[in-house]
Formats: structure tokens, sequence, C-alpha cells
């Protein structure tokens, strides 16, 4: 039987983590990650909350988070902000990606976290 804990997270995870948004799970002595949860962003976001960045050289998605956030973890991010399918392939060169201004993304991260 699949007991949620509503526990969301091990608190040693830093919060821009994708795991963070997932509530904990148990089946017999196991804990999972249910992933039921899906964040999806509105068609018509604020245009003053995100701006386009054009990649100029080849990276993954981590380094592009990097680029634009100063943080790794925050990949996931841009591929649900692009509808990103599959992140297991890179970013295309020369391709624009919509990414949130870093000063709203403590706010944006906080709302995520109330769904939980």
């Amino acid at each position: 039987m699949i007991t949620d804990i509503q526990k969301t997270r091990n608190d040693s995870l830093e919060d821009t983590r994708y795991e963070t948004i997932f509530n904990l799970a148990k089946a017999d002595e196991y804990f999972f990650y249910n992933i039921i949860k899906k964040v999806s962003f509105p068609d018509t976001l604020a245009d003053e909350i995100f701006h386009y960045v054009k990649l100029t050289s080849n990276m993954p998605w981590t380094s592009f988070a990097h680029q634009v956030y100063g943080d790794q973890n925050l990949w996931w991010l841009i591929c649900i902000l692009n509808n990103i399918q599959n992140p297991i392939h890179n970013p295309k060169l020369g391709q624009a990606y919509k990414v949130i201004d870093p000063e709203y993304i403590s706010q944006i991260l906080a709302e995520i976290n109330l769904q939980s």
C-alpha cells in the first residue's frame, strides 16, 4: 500500500532542486517521490518577469541554468518554461529560450512549494 507521508523533501536539499516540488510517499519500507505533480506556467506570463536568452555556445541545461541564475539546479525551470519534454537533449545552439528574471525566482519557487 502506498502512503503519502505529507513531507515534501529531505530538509538537506536545496530549495532550487527539482525534487523539492514532489511529496514523499512510502510503500512498505521504501520511500520515493510521488511524481504525479506537474508544474506549468500560464501562456500569458507577464512580460516584466521574463526575458529571452539566445544560446551562443553548446552546453547542457545545468550549465545554461548556472549561466542565467548562478545555480545549476534550476535547469528544470528553464525546461518547463520552454515546454522541453526531454531534457536529455541539450539546448539548441542559436535558439532563444525564455527565462524568468532572477529577481522573481524566489517568489516563483515559493509559489510552487505552496502548491505542494
